[in-house]
Parts: structure tokens; C-alpha cells; sequence
């Protein structure tokens, strides 16, 4: 009763959160989408497709050589995060997203979920040395951490001047987010309120966005349907890979 009182004062306190806590709230009234029957056949579809990395970017026309982040970057990064005062989540995949945007040639990318900043920081060496390429991420403070000075860490200065970073959840940020990049982008990258009703509401808003050809990643697909149906009902070309234990979605916008 204590931690829920505190979660409610934490929101209480950030007006640009109270969307999001009024979703949290609305979640208890509708149907459990996200239990474990859920989760084991989402993890099923999921496994049954997974694929290497090359295959998964040639499976959505990714053709080519697969780059991979420089290791001294990544070094760069594990320095800066040693920093850091409060624990967060691990990597995404990050030569995939090095990859995927190397690849699709993209220039304005949007990403949900932030906390250390991997995912950014290879988002952003990728998008090096393209002129006018900007990443805008979204990104929600862990309730209660007190984890907000440490958001995106292990990015180094140098990337930082093609970054733009909206500290809201998804149900303000990502509104933001789009009007920042005048409401188109090449590549978006979801990797943060990846309940059932969390995936409803982001993934319209960032595949409407999305440019012709433009390619959507979503993390941690395994955790329930909302990306097997958002795929099937899209019927556009699509892979799945894994990494670490955890299933990664990929699809591109005919």
C-alpha cells in the first residue's frame, strides 16, 4: 500500500505523466492481455520465426554487407555508464540497430525508452556523419529511481548535437517526438511500454509516421501479441531475430 502511495505522489508531482497514469489505471478495468497464456504464445510465434540478423535485414530488403558498432565505441559507452548512480535495463541489440540504419540510409529516427542509452548511442554513431540526421527519443523516468540525470549516459558529447531527448512517457512524449521531426521518419526503434495496451496506442502513431520503405523495430515482441497482430494486420514484409533470450520484430513500410 505504502509503494503504490508513493507511485501515485511521483505522478501526482509531473503533470506531463498524468495521461499515463490515468492509462495505467484504465488497464485494470480491461481484459489481461498480457498473461503468461499470452506470453507463451507470443513467445512460440516468435521463436518459430527468429532468424540471424543478416537474414532478418535481407528479409525486409535490407541488402548488403552487415555493419556492426565500432567495439571502441561501445567501450566508450560501458566508461560512461560506470558513472551512474542508479541501475537500469541492458542493451538492446545494438548492431542491429547500427545496422538497420546504416542500412535504410535513414536520417530522422525516433526511439521509446531510453535509460542508459544504448540503444541511442548506436542509433546515433550510425547516423554520423549525414548531414541534418537527428534522433529524438522518448523517454520516461523510472517512477521513484530518481534515475533522470543519468538518462542516455553513455552517450558521448560528440553525438549529442544530432539528439534531441523528450523526457515523457509514451502517451505525451511520443506527440512531441513527431511534431519535432515535423512528423515524418525514416526508422523508429519501440522500447518502452511494451504492455499489450502500451504496444496499441505507439505502434499506429509511429508506423502512420513512418516514410515509404521507412522501417519499425520493436523489442521484446515475445511478451505478448501486440506485434503478431500488428503484423498481420499491416501485411507488410517483416522478420524476427533473437538476442539474449529476448525476440526482436522488424518490419518495412511498402
Amino acid at each position: 500500500m505504502i509503494e503504490k502511495l508513493k507511485t501515485a505522489v511521483w505522478f501526482a508531482g509531473r503533470p506531463t505523466h498524468w495521461l499515463q497514469a490515468a492509462e495505467l489505471g484504465l488497464r485494470k478495468l480491461r481484459p489481461d492481455r498480457d498473461g503468461p497464456d499470452h506470453a507463451r504464445e507470443a513467445r512460440l510465434w516468435a521463436v518459430e520465426r527468429a532468424v540471424s540478423v543478416p537474414f532478418a535485414l535481407r528479409a525486409i530488403g535490407l541488402d548488403g554487407p552487415v555493419p556492426v558498432l565500432d567495439r571502441a565505441i561501445r567501450a566508450e559507452g560501458e566508461a560512461l555508464a560506470a558513472h551512474s548512480a542508479v541501475v537500469m535495463g541492458g542493451p538492446a541489440d545494438l548492431d542491429l540497430l547500427y545496422a538497420a540504419v546504416r542500412l535504410s540510409n535513414a536520417y530522422s529516427v525516433i526511439e521509446t525508452g531510453v535509460a542508459y542509452g544504448w540503444s541511442s548511442l548506436a542509433i546515433l554513431a550510425a547516423l554520423e556523419g549525414r548531414e541534418g540526421a537527428h534522433l529524438v527519443s522518448v523517454d520516461m523516468p523510472y517512477p521513484k529511481m530518481n534515475n533522470d540525470d543519468f538518462v542516455g549516459i553513455v552517450v558521448p558529447d560528440r553525438f549529442r548535437k544530432n539528439w534531441e531527448l523528450v523526457r515523457q512517457p509514451d502517451r505525451n512524449g511520443l506527440k512531441s517526438a513527431l511534431s519535432l521531426v515535423g512528423g515524418s521518419i525514416d526508422l523508429c526503434h519501440f522500447d518502452s511500454d511494451k504492455s499489450y495496451y502500451g504496444r496499441q496506442f505507439a505502434y499506429p502513431l509511429l508506423w502512420d509516421a513512418l516514410s515509404p520503405g521507412g522501417i519499425f523495430i520493436s523489442d521484446d515482441i515475445q511478451d505478448n501479441l501486440a506485434f503478431q497482430e500488428f503484423v498481420e494486420a499491416k501485411g507488410a514484409p517483416f522478420a524476427v531475430t533473437e538476442s539474449a533470450g529476448k525476440h526482436v520484430g522488424l518490419v518495412r513500410k511498402p
